[in-house]
């Protein structure tokens, strides 16, 4: 992946979001805060999940304002997270928390605060985890920021896992290393999971960025489905404005996260 910038996180100028209350439905979390998935649903399944979000408002706004449904992917230290999920919840979109962990980069610049870490006692990484999904509303799982040394770690991603399922959350690894413990140890818990097939824009080079979009469209032609991470930078933001319009006419169909996941593990969706 492209480096994470340092995050800048004093209080911004108030967005021009307004709040909305999002109707739930009965059973699990992930199931209540859930987007429907396509009532069409023999038509190759695509997934955007977009991380990072919160902190860059113009990014953010934009973002919001593309076809849903997308997955936004909150940072659990961003101001006016309540506003901010409402105008995504209004717009159609999705919300996950994006948890922040441990890295190589072993630096908050990186991560932002109170990542989980391998060298902190596990009430502590218990209380920030339970802290950061307390922060971000209506969301129906989380996903991993950074964590090259945190997903590595079997006794830290079961602490994860256990607290999703706790909370009846869906979990997405975002396989930012081979070999992560983040699904695995989420598997084995028994928490609705599943894992990223691409990165939008592990470069930050335009062109690079659509021949991936073009591999995210023959990968689910070839499997009927697929789930690909980008981020809130300018030149990913460009070119999904202009390729989220044409998904449609092309044959495929946008999923929401909470879909896809149940679809992976073989749950009934709703008819």
């Amino acid at each position: 992946m492209a480096a994470s910038p340092n995050f800048d996180i004093r209080p911004p100028a108030p967005p021009n979001f307004a709040p909305t209350v999002l109707p739930t439905a009965a059973g699990p979390r992930w199931r209540r805060y859930a987007v429907p998935a396509p009532t069409d649903r023999e038509k190759p399944a695509i997934t955007i999940v977009i991380d990072d979000l919160g902190v860059v408002h113009p990014a953010t706004e934009r973002v919001i304002a593309m076809p849903a449904p997308l997955t936004l992917s909150w940072f659990p230290f961003a101001h006016k997270l309540p506003e901010q999920v409402a105008a995504g919840l209004a717009r159609g979109h999705e919300a996950t928390l994006h948890m922040p962990m441990q890295s190589f980069g072993n630096s908050e610049a990186w991560t932002g605060p109170d990542p989980l870490r391998i060298d902190l006692p596990e009430e502590i990484n218990l209380e920030r985890l339970r802290a950061a999904i307390a922060a971000v509303p209506h969301t129906v799982g989380l996903n991993n920021h950074m964590g090259s040394i945190a997903t590595h770690d079997p006794a830290l991603m079961a602490l994860v896992a256990r607290e999703t399922l706790a909370n009846d959350m869906l979990f997405l690894d975002s396989v930012v290393i081979p070999h992560s413990q983040g699904i695995i140890q989420a598997r084995q818990a028994g928490v609705v999971s599943a894992a990223r097939d691409f990165f939008i824009d592990h470069s930050p080079d335009p062109v690079e960025i659509r021949e991936q979009l073009a591999e995210i469209e023959a990968h689910a032609r070839k499997h009927g489905e697929v789930i690909a991470i980008g981020h809130p930078w300018p030149h990913t933001v460009a070119a999904l404005e202009e390729w989220l319009p044409t998904l449609e006419g092309k044959g495929f169909a946008l999923w929401p996260l909470s879909a896809m996941v149940a679809r992976r593990m073989k749950v009934p969706l709703p008819a």
